[in-house]
């Protein structure tokens, strides 16, 4: 499962990256969970909550300088044949491959009708 893993968020970053909102709400499930570095939970019951969410989110990293999301040291944890636990890296890069910043999270996966969705996201608090 780390390849398809690995596969599914790739395109989770490129589709990111490119900036398209309503393509990129349609990774999650409905509902979706986002548990955010402050500690905050916010529940998404549809992708157009997911679409408005991550708008507003593209804007605040736009004006911090985000380019591009790179992933590294992804871990897998299958949760049965049609369920994961994925945890990894994101860097956020700025011009000229500059490392923003980095922070660990990890991802909820549920396959439905041979698609991955994420039900739920925790971003790994440290301090």
């Amino acid at each position: 499962m780390k390849e398809q893993a690995k596969q599914f968020f790739s395109q989770y970053g490129s589709t990111f990256d490119s900036w398209d909102m309503e393509k990129f709400s349609s990774f999650f499930n409905e509902p979706f969970i986002s548990v955010r570095g402050d500690g905050k939970s916010i529940i998404m019951n549809t992708n157009n909550d997911a679409k408005v969410f991550f708008t507003s989110v593209l804007s605040k990293w736009k004006k911090d300088g985000y380019v591009k999301f790179s992933t590294k040291d992804y871990e897998v944890i299958n949760l049965g044949v049609k369920s994961m636990l994925v945890t990894f890296t994101w860097q956020m890069m700025g011009k000229n491959n500059v490392v923003i910043k980095e922070w660990k999270q990890s991802y909820n996966l549920i396959k439905k009708e041979d698609t991955w969705k994420i039900i739920m996201s925790t971003f790994h608090i440290e301090n």
